[in-house]
């Protein structure tokens, strides 16, 4: 397996903030740190989607201290409050044309407004957050993570129509807790192992433990990190 990018040249603890100018939309409820930083580095290097890469996929490596046993990065889940949000709907058409054009003679009506026909209007919300910010936390390499995030203009979804949209990064160093930067006070900050040190009545959640998180096949039961709201 093919490794791109790097680890930490040096590691110390960091509050990692991004200052939006827009809403942002989060379907999961928050985004990753590493996700961010692994998908900058894919960016930067100009590599395929992995879902389209034959053979044995490359890995990515990012400037995040990893845990003892090497499975994932110490770094965060995002964190913010919500000042307001606002509910948007994303429509999805049947493709009745190109079903008719495919369809047997036999075929005259293609009822869209019921079963597997009907069009969708997907709810989801876009959220104005205090000051704009979200904040992140890791221990990694500070002139690094701040090269890969000049990478990352948007964060969460519903990017093409503005949201999420990055007015500026920091990297900061900041004074670590117990537990920094995955746990506090009992609570995961990011997808981890039920066991782990520090955890209190975790809520499980089925999640790769790492990126990419949209492999569901790699999902095991984890401790959640809290959902932004």
């Amino acid at each position: 397996m093919a490794a791109v990018g790097e680890g930490p040249r040096t590691v110390e603890p960091l509050r990692v903030t991004a200052t939006l100018r827009s809403a942002v939309v989060l379907p999961e409820g928050t985004v990753l740190l590493d996700a961010l930083l692994a998908a900058a580095v894919a960016v930067r290097e100009g590599l395929p989607p992995i879902s389209v890469v034959e053979g044995e996929p490359y890995q990515i490596e990012i400037p995040v201290q990893r845990e003892p046993g090497g499975r994932f990065h110490l770094a965060s889940a995002a964190e913010g409050r919500v000042a307001q949000s606002q509910l948007l709907y994303t429509n999805k058409r049947f493709p009745e044309a190109q079903v008719r054009a495919l369809a047997s003679e036999d075929v005259r009506r293609v009822d869209t407004q019921l079963g597997r026909a009907k069009s969708l209007r997907i709810p989801t919300e876009a959220l104005s957050l205090e000051d704009g910010r979200l904040t992140w936390w890791c221990l990694g390499d500070r002139a690094q993570i701040t090269e890969l995030l000049s990478w990352v203009d948007y964060v969460g979804k519903l990017r093409t129509s503005g949201h999420g949209a990055v007015a500026r990064w920091e990297a900061e160093p900041c004074v670590p807790w117990e537990g920094f930067p995955v746990v506090r006070e009992g609570r995961a900050l990011r997808p981890l192992p039920l066991d782990w040190p520090g955890l209190i009545t975790p809520e499980p959640v089925y999640s790769p433990l790492t990126y990419p998180y949209w492999q569901h096949e790699r999902a095991v039961t984890v401790a959640a990190p809290p959902r932004i709201a």
